[in-house]
């Protein structure tokens, strides 16, 4: 999120953990947005999106999840189950404090789970919720549910290898080049942070019947990360009237990344959206 008005800071964790965070002010708030990152990369890759947003009139936080991109940790695992979440509710609330506000939460693939368990839950008060190609449901192969078993008895904090297809992030081969080359970015995950997933996917389906507020989903087609399904069973188990889910069928994971003409009507999409809902 590199801008000449961009502000960074880090803020502590209980267990003391440093989180990295960006964030940009805008001089006449319309309101304000915190975001979630996916998992293996990083807040940095997020400035245009961040710049959509301002542009609407929102100011905008994003921090680097534990064990990514500057903040502190292990990469790629955690020290508790409940790391993300507790992390996320620092980071929320004290930029709800700061801005005087109800802030929108936004989440991109784990960054999404994260961000539709913390608003299902009720860990803070949330004004709308976007999720960007959620991972609200992943394909797992019976060697992978063997392996996880495995590691989760035996090291269930050493991350390894995710083996995720770095080449369907995206159908422009320069975001492509970019993620593979950002030394912050990360292809490793540990058990117990799949533990976590599995099990914030579950209990999010389980919480969608009595979720309320503004929701705007926007999900890749030809995903090779996440389970696009698992966005269409939460979207269609929310009662709220309030609700909105555009799928791109030709789209790679990153939606907001994708090719040039892809990313515009992804865009065009969010930005309709926050115009109907920042009166």
């Amino acid at each position: 999120m590199p801008d000449n008005n961009e502000n960074t800071g880090f803020l502590q964790a209980g267990d003391g953990t440093a989180l990295f965070y960006r964030e940009r002010r805008h001089p006449e708030p319309r309101g304000a947005i915190v975001l979630a990152h996916g998992l293996g990369e990083h807040g940095g890759r997020y400035g245009e999106l961040a710049g959509l947003f301002h542009e609407a009139g929102l100011s905008v936080r994003i921090h680097d999840h534990r064990g990514h991109g500057r903040s502190g940790g292990a990469r790629g695992s955690l020290r508790s189950a409940a790391d993300f979440l507790s992390d996320l509710k620092l980071v929320f609330d004290d930029f709800a404090q700061q801005c005087d506000t109800t802030p929108f939460l936004f989440g991109h693939s784990m960054g999404g789970l994260v961000a539709a368990r913390f608003a299902t839950g009720g860990l803070s008060k949330v004004r709308g919720l976007l999720l960007s190609s959620p991972a609200l449901a992943i394909r797992m192969s019976a060697f992978q549910k063997v392996l996880l078993a495995l590691t989760t008895r035996i090291a269930p904090g050493l991350a390894v290898p995710t083996s995720l297809p770095a080449q369907l992030v995206s159908h422009d081969a320069e975001v492509v080049q970019r993620y593979r080359s950002d030394p912050l970015n990360h292809g490793k995950v540990a058990a117990r942070v799949v533990n976590f997933m599995l099990s914030a996917m579950a209990q999010v389906q389980r919480d969608a019947g009595t979720f309320t507020l503004p929701l705007l989903m926007q999900i890749a087609g030809d995903d090779a990360f996440v389970d696009p399904q698992g966005s269409r069973s939460f979207f269609a188990g929310v009662p709220q009237v309030d609700k909105c889910l555009h799928c791109y069928e030709d789209a790679y994971h990153e939606i907001f990344n994708e090719s040039m003409a892809r990313r515009l009507r992804v865009q065009d999409d969010l930005r309709s959206w926050l115009a109907s809902h920042l009166g």
